[in-house]
């Protein structure tokens, strides 16, 4: 379901399906989109590693002068004058070094998110294939490779970072009084599903609030447009308006459809209210996951520069 995202959009995704793939499932025969989509993701997976490694390099670095400052400090009282110029010098070039550095890793933190919205992307399309009714369940070589993938996106840094997200962009206050705000409904959404309050119909205690959630984040979005454009109450053209708006420059232009289309599909199937039929614990895992994927890579894949300063 990864529609219109050519190979420039698709080089981001996460090589988290094929780690989680078993052996006999990466030895079977595969067709040649099928074997297209592994490449791809290999080569992915291959350019995040050796990022990460660079990063970790960059980190290391910094971290020594932070150690070596917190140590040199209080030496200073017991040098003298020419000891203590000699060292001026020293560490004047080397703040100046770590700024340089600190704004070029400015921008490379923006390419970072952009890369770390795609992945959630491909994580909402991903969660929306294998539905009850597609899914192999009966296969083992499935529930091995599909354990993995919910354990990969049920992982808490995910909700860490969306709710660190939703602090950053002022949603953790109420968008109309009277109302929750989207960071309590967000986490109303996981602790219903962590500790569920009621056997009557639990999941909707989840999956409503998620969706409401979203909606009211997708109406802050909508108001912190630099230029308004009317949508009405069409969810699609009100998603494209924000993205073609507010999205970062480092994201493709695809983005803008592809979230659209998925939230589309949620907002009418996975977390409508109209839908709220019996579910077993794993499928509202799944939808509770897919809708969580889909707002991270929207947080995520967000310039707050571009947003209207109010007044």
């Amino acid at each position: 379901m990864i529609r219109r995202l050519g190979l420039r959009f698709r080089s981001f995704l996460s090589g988290v399906l094929r780690r989680n793939l078993p052996r006999r499932a990466e030895e079977q025969v595969l067709h040649p989109t099928q074997d297209e989509l592994v490449k791809v993701i290999s080569n992915a997976r291959h350019e995040a590693q050796e990022a990460y490694e660079v990063t970790l390099d960059i980190g290391e670095d910094m971290q020594a002068i932070i150690d070596e400052a917190d140590v040199t400090i209080p030496l200073v009282p017991y040098m003298n004058a020419g000891q203590t110029e000699g060292l001026i010098v020293v560490w004047s070039s080397l703040g100046n070094q770590a700024g340089e550095l600190r704004d070029r890793l400015d921008d490379f933190t923006m390419d970072s998110d952009s890369a770390g919205s795609t992945a959630s992307i491909s994580s909402v399309s991903v969660s929306g294939v294998f539905t009850p009714e597609f899914a192999s369940f009966d296969d083992p070589g499935f529930q091995v490779a599909w354990g993995g993938y919910m354990a990969h996106a049920a992982r808490p840094a995910l909700r860490e970072s969306i709710e660190k997200l939703l602090k950053e962009f002022g949603f953790d206050d109420p968008q109309y009084p009277g109302e929750k705000s989207p960071l309590e409904q967000f986490r109303i959404a996981h602790e219903a599903f962590n500790t569920p309050v009621t056997d009557s119909d639990p999941a909707s205690t989840s999956l409503i609030p998620l969706r409401e959630c979203i909606h009211s984040v997708l109406d802050g979005l909508f108001r912190a447009r630099p230029v308004p454009e009317a949508a009405g109450r069409n969810q699609r053209k009100k998603l494209i308006s924000i993205a073609t708006q507010l999205k970062s420059d480092s994201l493709p232009d695809e983005v803008a459809q592809e979230w659209a289309d998925e939230w589309h599909d949620l907002n009418t199937g996975d977390l409508s209210g109209a839908k709220r039929q019996e579910m077993t614990r794993e499928e509202w895992e799944r939808r509770l996951r897919r809708g969580t994927s889909f707002l991270h890579s929207l947080l995520k894949g967000l310039d707050m520069s571009k947003f209207a300063r109010p007044g």
